[in-house]
């Protein structure tokens, strides 16, 4: 469900600042430099690292600083930067657009797919979710009608046009035993269903081989399974895909009806495929001598040339819905879809990782100073690798430069808030007197949440940031996420304070 995007006017409000003398030095403590430093102390993390910084997100004015300098693993708190240095370069009225375009040139005519790197496009949580009834198969549906609408009834091929990112699918530095999962999904200028297949399982009603379906339906991949059903064992079913091939094996025990989603190899060429499956099965035939093959498919190559005789489609996204899913549901495909896409825009040549990177740095030099990029690394958009590296006050001065533009509604927006997306099951009920708009973040050992807290009375508006990293397992693991809650309620805690009781019958 999309937020509302109220306007939250501030009102700025001033604070007493506790005085220390120290050998001679007077050093100013903000008021919840004393309980933060509490909270992060009493916690068993297993020697785990916690950097702290908390500010008024209208004055500037430190709240809290508990080793908010120290760069650290941001984990999806990475997300924060990617998506505002979205905003910053592409602007919030910015659309993917997707385009069909025909090549008239040939006989019969090519169909020429001009990706745009759009994240969203069949991702059934996108369009699906926002218009009750519609389907793949009603998108495909729309495609077959606007070419037979052009008078095409077969195509020599499909040509597929990626150029605006590159072909580095998949950044070096993730986990690469975990490259099939559905946070793992690789990257192109053309992507579809967030380039994974869900595989669905069912136990056959006699045992042996279970039933498996793919969507969306890809005929042409190679499927084994070799799971077995048995309605008395534990569903222990998963689906292994090696590195550079798009074939799949189901293995383990398939007890119920489950979903596997799984990444798939080569992004954009997989799409094309798919679209030319598609488009066979509605009668306009993709292939020469009237034959469909996956063969009909192509990458553009660098000598590649084609006439945009005709375009009969354009399929948009808005960036608030890539931002939405970016930030509410920290999507990791998205983050770096809108990180490649930012370098394109800035330097023309493919996105990148490493162009995309540069642009973020070259912003934080702009907007926040050089050190807040000297002190930043910039390794993907997602968060999902360990090079990155951020602190905690760099990603509140960044929140404030948002604040202080014309993005903030849709950057605040974007953000996830209780009961929503990865905060779903964190700050339920009456746990908070303020609003919470919030990135959380996790990698094994770290853990993160920054993001701003407006308080309904006073309209006060603070933001933070809370990273810690190298947090052991066993039961110590188990502490981290109440701390960082715990922070969240004193600052809450401390704004209600400020704000004074409510009026009466308010």
């Amino acid at each position: 469900m999309r937020k509302h995007r109220n306007r939250v006017h501030s009102i700025v409000t001033s604070f007493a600042l506790v005085a220390l003398s120290m050998g001679g030095t007077v050093v100013e403590a903000g008021p919840l430099d004393r309980r933060t430093e509490q909270i992060v102390t009493r916690t068993d993390l297993g020697g785990g690292v916690v950097g702290v910084y908390i500010a008024d997100l209208d004055t500037g004015v430190e709240l809290a600083d508990y080793q908010g300098s120290n760069s650290m693993i941001p984990a999806s708190n990475m997300k924060l930067l990617t998506s505002g240095a979205a905003l910053f370069v592409l602007g919030g009225e910015f659309r993917f657009q997707t385009e069909l375009i025909l090549d008239e040139t040939t006989t019969p005519p090519t169909l020429v797919i001009k990706g745009d790197g759009d994240p969203a496009l069949g991702d059934p949580a996108i369009f699906i979710g926002e218009q009750p009834g519609v389907t793949l198969d009603t998108l495909f549906d729309q495609i077959s009608d606007a070419l037979k609408g052009a008078g095409i009834q077969e195509l020599k091929g499909i040509l597929v046009d990626d150029r605006v990112l590159d072909r580095n699918f998949t950044h070096p530095a993730w986990p690469i035993d975990q490259l099939n999962r559905w946070y793992c999904a690789q990257v192109g200028g053309f992507n579809f269903h967030t380039n994974v297949l869900d595989v669905y399982t069912q136990p056959a009603a006699s045992g042996g081989t279970p039933i498996v379906q793919l969507q969306p339906e890809a005929d042409w991949v190679e499927l084994q399974v070799k799971a077995k059903s048995n309605k008395k064992k534990r569903d222990t079913a998963w689906v292994a895909r090696p590195t550079k091939e798009n074939s799949f094996t189901v293995y383990g025990n398939v007890s119920a009806k489950s979903e596997i989603p799984v990444s798939v190899d080569n992004p954009p060429l997989f799409a094309g495929r798919l679209f030319a499956s598609e488009l066979n099965q509605r009668s306009i035939v993709v292939g020469a001598n009237h034959r469909y093959s996956t063969d009909s498919v192509s990458l553009i190559q660098p000598m590649d040339r084609y006439t945009a005789s005709k375009t009969v489609a354009v399929i948009t996204t808005p960036i608030f819905d890539v931002l939405e899913r970016t930030n509410t549901d920290s999507y990791n495909l998205y983050a770096e879809a809108l990180i490649k896409r930012i370098g394109y825009e800035i330097t023309s040549d493919p996105g990148s990782w490493e162009n995309g990177a540069t642009v973020v740095r070259m912003l934080l030099t702009e907007k926040l100073g050089p050190s807040a990029a000297e002190t930043t690394v910039v390794a993907d958009g997602s968060g999902m690798s360990r090079e990155n590296k951020v602190q905690p006050k760099v990603l509140v001065s960044w929140m404030r430069k948002l604040a202080r533009s014309d993005h903030w509604e849709l950057f605040r927006d974007s953000l996830a808030t209780p009961g929503n997306g990865t905060m779903r099951n964190r700050f339920k009920g009456d746990d908070l007197e303020s609003q919470l708009y919030c990135k959380s973040g996790y990698l094994t050992g770290t853990y993160a949440l920054s993001g701003v807290l407006i308080h309904p009375r006073s309209h006060q508006r603070v933001a933070f940031s809370i990273l810690l990293n190298d947090v052991k397992g066993g039961s110590t693991k188990q502490n981290a996420k109440p701390l960082i809650d715990s922070i969240v309620g004193e600052i809450d805690n401390w704004m209600s304070q400020k704000a004074g009781s409510p009026a009466m019958g308010g």
